[in-house]
Order: structure tokens, then sequence, then C-alpha cells
């Protein structure tokens, strides 16, 4: 804004020292200066409608791009929230009150009807980023959407190993001791090697959910920073777990 005002005074004072330059110079000669002053006048007149108009369309260009970008940032940490959010309710449900039980690879419950669709972020409107301080937030983004389906692939591959390899195991115990008996009987039940597999998957369901959690709530938190500092006094939404 200040840079148009610095422009039009530019060329205010051109105008008008050109104006002057050409009525001295026509006074000098005798020519009569009404017929010059009228359409000297009509052109000057003309000129300021057009920058008027054209300054016009271009603030409302650049008012319908703030409102696309907020949106566009608005919508993508929307997007990142709700998985996060999932994420997190998952982990508070079948993981924190096990993180530190040594049998946690047998105690962690499976979840039941799995169903989680990927996330859905349009990068296209993200582009606007490229002209911020954070030249790799887009592709930070992406890297977040690539944990939350990472995470979300462990937590399915766990779940289904569970109800296919270790439930059978655990049921198959309980006609034979019934209700209460030592892990290790399921470990040696279950073998060698389906026991290094429900070990490595379990121990992935932390690293995997807890990696992604934080992540997503830095990108969230980076994204609505950057966007506040385009656009200030515009609303971005925040996310808190």
């Amino acid at each position: 804004m200040q840079g148009d005002k610095q422009i039009l005074l530019a060329i205010v004072v051109g105008l008008l020292g050109f104006a002057m330059g050409l009525l001295s110079e026509l006074n000098s000669m005798d020519f009569p200066l009404e017929a010059v002053t009228g359409p000297l006048m009509t052109l000057v007149a003309a000129f300021f409608g057009a920058w008027y108009a054209f300054k016009l369309h271009d603030n409302k260009d650049k008012r319908k791009r703030t409102e696309h970008d907020v949106k566009a940032a608005n919508r993508a940490i929307f997007e990142i929230s709700r998985h996060c959010n999932r994420l997190a309710t998952y982990r508070k449900q079948f993981l924190e009150g096990k993180r530190n039980d040594p049998y946690r690879d047998y105690s962690i419950l499976p979840v039941a009807g799995f169903s989680w669709e990927n996330p859905e972020i349009d990068y296209d409107s993200l582009f606007f980023l490229f002209e911020s301080s954070e030249l790799d937030l887009v592709t930070e983004i992406s890297s977040v959407e690539q944990e939350i389906i990472s995470a979300v692939d462990v937590i399915r591959q766990r779940s289904e190993f569970h109800v296919k390899r270790l439930q059978p195991v655990i049921e198959k115990l309980e006609k034979q001791h019934g209700p209460t008996f030592s892990p290790n009987l399921i470990s040696s039940a279950l073998g060698p090697k389906d026991s290094r597999v429900l070990r490595m998957l379990t121990d992935y369901n932390y690293t995997c959910v807890d990696s992604a959690i934080t992540e997503m709530q830095k990108v969230m938190e980076k994204l609505a920073g950057e966007v506040r500092i385009l656009y200030p006094g515009h609303v971005v939404i925040s996310f808190k777990l």
C-alpha cells in the first residue's frame, strides 16, 4: 500500500511538471491556453479514473486471494487435527495404561472394526506457503501425512495379528489352564517367530503413534503461525490436545 502511494505521487508530480512546462511554452508562443487546458484536464481525469479502477480491481483480487489462502490453511489444520485427535484417543484408550507393562505385547487389545481413511489435504491450495519464510512447510505437511498413514497401518497390522494369531493361542491356553496362566506360556505356545513379530508390531505402535502425534502438533502450530504472519488480522484456527 505504501509503495502504491509513492508511485501515484511520482506520477502526479510528473504530470504536473509536464503540464506546467507545456502551458509555459504555449504561453510564450501566444497560443490560446483555453484550447489546451480543457483537453489536458480531461486527459488527467481519465488517467486518474483508470488508475482508481485498476486499484479497485487489484485490491479485490488481493482480498480474494487472502480469503482463499486462509481458508486453505484452516482446512489443512482441521484435517490434520482430526487425525491427531483420533490417534490421541487411541493412545489413551489402548496404549497409555500398558506403556510400562513388561507383558504389553499380549495385554494390548486389538481395535475392533478398524476403519480409518487417509488424510485429504489439498496441496495445490497450499502453494502460497512457498512465498512464506518456511519454504519447506508443504514438504513437512506431506511428511506428517505419511506419518499418519504409517501409524494407522501399524495399528491395523497389530490388530489383525492379535485376532488371527494371538487370540487363538490364548483361547487354547484358557481351555488347558483356565483363565489365569503365565505370560511365558503364551510366548512358548505362540512360538519364537510370532513372538518376535508381535513384539515388533507392539513397539512400532508406540513409536509411530507417539511420533505422528508430536509431528502433527508441530506442523499445525507452524502452519498457523506462518499464515498469521502472511495475513495478519485474519482468523486462523488453532489446535491443542
